[in-house]
């Protein structure tokens, strides 16, 4: 298998009258700097570069769509540049090369350079995280917050200003500089290469090579979600016996779609209300563009049946096992997966053909999954299947996909949440009690006289939902779950695991917003080890853990004001602080441009907060020495106390009722 050991990092700057392309070369553990500008021509060093390091990949962040694009247009033109043209000239043609690339990007058309046509081997973080998804595009200042990395800092220089200054061409510089920096701490979390806890040791480039070595798909580049569909395609061309350019290359729409055959028969009910809730859902017709969205109460539960799943509502208790019950977490692996094969579900324009290929897909990972905890190959192959099993009902309800089907997507979310309420209506006529339900699994209170019927009544569920394949039911024990919400809760299992959700999240996904992460430690301290809220945040070592980011838009911006001399402080698009005993007041101001019925100011922090903008941020300095306004992060910490405290519930004393809290 081929390995990518020679790497460089990468950005370029193309503005109306500098080039700059930034290298960082990690095995040398140096920069390397090409300029066009009033004061510098280095065309000849550029092609020198570009011969050292033309069998490397070059590594960047959305480089495929815009750095590959302008570095091919200069490589493909030096030779005549070198001979004909002056300074100016060439700054012109690389300008405009730049600002039509990005209107290509704006209007979704392709690049004029394809991946394969490139001189130089790329590598694009952006797209392998799928940030280039509109609805997970994280920008690369964004990363630099939730890498916690010393310097947040933005382009100092409007790409089209004229006269640029000395001093202009070299903080243009040190902020390229920062940005290759930035890329290559993100390259180093792609290969596992950090203590992050969900990535550390998670090579996906390494994943990638043993799935094109496998799956002969050139997937460098591709997301998790693009690899998935992709091996699905692979599959499906097997079965059909077509070639990849066959492909349909759209789905079926529907004016309308009865969801009498969105359920499979086997979905039964005991009790009278959810017969009669059965029956009108069977009833109903929906649109194109129409989501299955009701709710019902039952025993004592409100369940809400949507596109994401089927949940209850929860609203701050805490539960806990003692002599009488367990605390029993069930989790269908594989659930939606494993209910298209069962139920025959398909996108109706790839006809059964589609489920020969997938259900080869999903037994293949069956197979090896035992196998992967010892070889590594074996589990990015393993890895590899899960994407592409989970991936075709995501992509039923996408409208660009050509596996488009609504039917298929409501018909899969249907007996998903319909089998799981049989599930649970069997456990709640014999006084098992659901406390949580969640998408593809539910939380019990099981008393201990009932373990046998529990165990009987999940194997009789999976008998009657089962006409393929046996779904897997993972179980897993609790001895406290302490919930804000459905979606909001901290869980301590048996063996000491902790296993938290929303509010209760302390390790976050890079897309996410890990402000005032100091939160959810204390929280968690608090509830697993009884550990007083101020203790944990005013011993807290990490200044970054109480750092807190906002990022403007076209829209609006921010503004600080410092009362005591009457300063205001313009912001860049990203700002990061934390609440400080002195500061200033931090505004979000709305600008010219903005037609929406917003505010024109608002204060960032209510109240009488301050805040200390701190973008630049070694990692040295100590929380003690920041004037922190601790009561801040306390009363944030306690208010989700408070919420849990307030608004528990008891049945059959199993729920525990926190007693009155001294706050302060």
């Amino acid at each position: 298998m081929k390995t990518i050991d020679h790497v460089i990092i990468y950005d370029i700057e193309t503005l109306r009258e500098m080039f700059l392309l930034c290298i960082y070369d990690p095995e040398e553990k140096v920069f390397i700097d090409v300029e066009i500008d009033k004061n510098i021509s280095q065309l000849d060093l550029f092609v020198k570069i570009c011969d050292k390091y033309k069998d490397y990949y070059w590594i960047g962040y959305n480089n495929l769509r815009f750095d590959s694009q302008v570095i091919e247009y200069i490589f493909r033109n030096t030779e005549n540049w070198i001979e004909y043209k002056t300074s100016d000239e060439i700054l012109e043609m690389i300008y405009q090369k730049a600002q039509d690339t990005i209107n290509d990007a704006d209007y979704e058309t392709f690049p004029q350079y394809r991946e394969s046509q490139l001189s130089f081997k790329q590598l694009d973080l952006f797209t392998i995280w799928h940030f280039d998804n509109k609805n997970k595009r994280v920008g690369l200042k964004r990363l630099e917050f939730e890498m916690d990395l010393e310097n947040i800092e933005e382009m100092p220089i409007w790409h089209g200003k004229r006269n640029l200054t000395d001093e202009e061409l070299f903080s243009t510089k040190t902020y390229c500089h920062n940005d290759v920096w930035a890329t290559y701490s993100f390259y180093l979390i792609t290969r596992g290469i950090t203590t992050h806890p969900l990535y550390e040791n998670d090579d996906k480039l390494e994943l990638r090579l043993t799935i094109e070595e496998e799956f002969n798909i050139p997937c460098l580049n591709y997301s998790d979600s693009k690899i998935g569909d992709e091996i699905i395609k692979k599959y499906y061309c097997e079965t059909k016996r077509i070639n990849y350019n066959e492909l349909p290359n759209k789905g079926t729409f529907r004016k309308s779609i009865a969801l009498k055959d969105c359920i499979p028969k086997y979905v039964q009910f005991k009790t009278p209300q959810l017969q009669e809730f059965l029956k009108m859902v069977k009833k109903t017709i929906l649109s194109q563009t129409e989501d299955f969205v009701k709710s019902i109460q039952f025993y004592g539960q409100e369940y809400t049946f949507a596109k994401g799943g089927l949940h209850n509502v929860i609203s701050g208790v805490i539960y806990e096992n003692d002599e009488e019950t367990d605390l029993i977490d069930v989790d269908v692996s594989g659930y939606y997966p494993a209910t298209i094969i069962n139920n025959g579900y398909f996108p109706v324009h790839l006809g059964k053909s589609f489920l020969v290929g997938y259900s080869k897909v999903f037994y293949r990972r069956l197979e090896l999954k035992p196998l992967s905890k010892n070889d590594n190959k074996i589990k990015g192959i393993v890895n590899a299947l899960k994407k592409a099993g989970n991936c075709p009902y995501g992509k039923s309800s996408d409208m660009t996909s050509w596996l488009y089907d609504k039917k298929m997507t409501l018909a899969t979310c249907l007996t998903g949440e319909f089998s799981l309420l049989m599930l649970i209506e069997d456990c709640e006529l014999e006084d098992i009690h659901c406390i949580m339900c969640n998408t593809d699994g539910a939380t019990f209170i099981v008393p201990k006289t009932k373990k046998e019927t529990f165990n009987k009544i999940k194997s009789d569920w999976i008998e009657k939902t089962t006409i393929a394949l046996s779904y897997t039911l993972e179980e897993a024990e609790f001895k406290k779950m302490v919930f804000s919400s459905v979606n909001d809760y901290i869980g301590i299992k048996i063996n000491g695991e902790v296993k938290c959700k929303g509010d209760f999240m302390k390790d976050f996904e890079l897309d996410k917003n890990k402000s005032a992460r100091i939160v959810p430690i204390a929280l968690e301290e608090y509830y697993v080890n009884n550990t007083p809220i101020d203790d944990t945040i005013k011993s807290h070592s990490n200044i970054y853990d109480f750092c807190i980011r906002q990022k403007a838009s076209n829209s609006f911006h921010y503004e600080g004001y410092k009362k005591s001399d009457n300063t205001t402080t313009m912001y860049d698009k990203l700002i990061r602080y934390y609440v400080s005993n002195t500061g200033e007041k931090i505004y979000k101001i709305k600008n010219p441009s903005c037609t929406t019925n917003a505010p024109n100011k608002s204060q960032v922090e209510a109240g009488l907060w301050l805040c200390a903008v701190r973008n630049y941020l070694p990692s040295d300095v100590k929380p003690e020495d920041c004037d922190i306004n601790y009561a801040y992060y306390i009363e944030k910490a306690e208010n989700i106390i408070r919420k849990i405290a307030s608004h528990g519930k008891r049945r059959k004393a199993t729920p525990i009722i926190p007693e009155q809290l001294t706050l302060f």
